[in-house]
């Protein structure tokens, strides 16, 4: 893991989550509706709290959104739990150039949530990544999915004067290709 530069306001941040939770936090990232701390590997739980105490009481304090994120070694379990609950179909990571690129598969359902507003959540997402991996670009590839439309069968009424023409019409091609074939 890489060294990680503070400011002041995720400092206080930090140090009063870690006094309410009893855990320790590795890192915290702010925007304007959310705060998210970076927990060890299996710190989750403890730092949730008890019916979610701990989370609930950091919210009331802070006015914002708190999310628990766990930290993993593994990269792709890691982007993983940056978006969880959100479900991703797949991950991985791959260097395209200098670049270390992160590719997400997605279900066209949960696009939404993994963009977020004005794409708030992949900046998120992206500035922990750059923060704890080599990893500088995400590219969210959403599965192409054809929706099948049912429709209701509707009777087809035939007038007999349509039915006449139709009939009329299909004698003189049959005529016609007759007397193509005999030329």
């Amino acid at each position: 893991m890489a060294k990680v530069r503070l400011t002041t306001e995720e400092i206080m941040k930090i140090g009063f989550f870690e006094k309410i939770a009893n855990v320790p936090i590795l890192d915290c990232v702010l925007n304007d509706e959310r705060v998210a701390f970076i927990v060890k590997e299996g710190d989750v739980g403890a730092a949730i709290g008890k019916g979610g105490e701990n989370v609930k009481t950091a919210e009331e304090k802070f006015g914002k959104k708190v999310d628990i994120i766990e930290y993993s070694d593994d990269w792709r379990k890691f982007i993983r739990n940056i978006f969880a609950p959100i479900q991703l179909d797949d991950v991985w990571v791959k260097r395209v150039g200098k670049d270390v690129v992160a590719f997400i598969k997605i279900n066209p359902k949960v696009r939404r949530a993994v963009f977020g507003e004005k794409g708030k959540n992949l900046e998120r997402a992206l500035k922990i990544l750059k923060r704890h991996t080599k990893i500088t670009k995400i590219k969210v590839i959403v599965e192409n999915q054809k929706f099948k439309r049912k429709r209701a069968k509707r009777p087809v009424v035939k007038d007999q004067q349509q039915e006449q023409t139709e009939t009329k019409q299909e004698t003189d091609v049959q005529q016609d290709v007759k007397e193509t074939v005999k030329e």
